[in-house]
C-alpha cells in the first residue's frame, strides 16, 4: 500500500471526530434554543425564575462568556422541564377534581 495514502487517510480518520464536535458557542446555542422551546411548552405555568435565566444566559453570551452561558441556559432548561411537569401535574389533578376518579 502506499504510505503517503495510508498517512493521509489516518490522518483524516482521526481529525473527524475532532471536527464533529462542537464549540461552546454551538454548545450554549443547541441548549439556550432547547431551554427557550421548553419554557414556551411550560404556558401559562412558565416560571418566572426561567425567565430571569434564560435573559442572564444571553447576556453572558453576548459578552462572549460561552462556558457560563450554557451553564445559564442548561439551569433555564431544568428549570422549564420542571414547569412542564408542574403544568401536566395540575391538569391531571384537575381532571381528577373536575371529571372524578
Amino acid at each position: 500500500m502506499n504510505k503517503p495514502l495510508l498517512t493521509i487517510g489516518i490522518s483524516l480518520a482521526l481529525s473527524a471526530p475532532v471536527a464533529a464536535q462542537a464549540g461552546p458557542k454551538e454548545d450554549f446555542n443547541d441548549v439556550y434554543s432547547k431551554a427557550q422551546s421548553t419554557h414556551e411548552d411550560a404556558g401559562t405555568f412558565q416560571w418566572t425564575v426561567t425567565s430571569d435565566r434564560l435573559k442572564a444566559a444571553k447576556s453572558a453570551a453576548e459578552n462572549g462568556d460561552f462556558d457560563k452561558a450554557r451553564s445559564m441556559a442548561q439551569e433555564a432548561l431544568n428549570l422549564a422541564k420542571e414547569s412542564v411537569a408542574q403544568r401536566q401535574q395540575q391538569q391531571e389533578v384537575w381532571r381528577n377534581v373536575a371529571i372524578g376518579n
